[in-house]
């Protein structure tokens, strides 16, 4: 029970921050193999369950606002109305950047499709980069599969440089 806890835990991180699953999965006291392994498919299944639930709900979100706006109560629709105005008039007086915000869109601007390819899966997310690639490259067919092998190639590194250091 403790091992496929273990593995579990393993699988989960790997697919939210895929860095620190090689470290984590060292620490576990897994051997190169299993750690590889289930680092390597955290990291991809993580990737497409993100990618593809990003998708989902970007369409979604678009399709059923009118008709969830429809059966709103009046007293919400007004406090909403209200919300709006109130931050489109703090929107349009100042805008604010954040540091990460900045690193997202110098990102996408410098580097397009390979700078998410590459950065994503060690120094941003999983998530953030399955986000980023529903939400600008999509229409790209060749996404998916280069995120893929970036995921594959960063954990394979990754594990060979970890288990110089970790492994028993």
């Amino acid at each position: 029970m403790t091992y496929l806890l273990k593995i579990l835990s393993v699988f989960l991180v790997a697919s939210i921050k895929y860095f620190w699953a090689t470290p984590y999965a060292y620490g576990l006291k897994l051997n190169t193999w299993e750690a590889l392994f289930f680092i390597e498919a955290g990291g991809i299944l993580g990737f497409l369950f993100y990618y593809y639930f990003f998708g989902f709900l970007f369409k979604e979100i678009k399709l059923l606002w009118p008709l969830v706006y429809n059966f709103t109560p009046v007293l919400f629709k007004v406090r909403f109305e209200n919300w709006r105005v109130v931050r489109r008039t703090q929107m349009g007086q100042a805008r604010k950047f954040t540091k990460r915000n900045k690193t997202i869109v110098l990102l996408r601007r410098k580097f397009g499709i390979w700078g998410v390819v590459i950065l994503s899966p060690i120094i941003l997310s999983i998530p953030l980069g399955a986000l980023l690639g529903s939400k600008y490259f999509k229409h790209n067919k060749h996404f998916i599969p280069l995120m893929i092998f970036s995921i594959a190639i960063w954990g394979v590194l990754s594990s060979a440089f970890f288990s110089l250091f970790m492994n028993q």
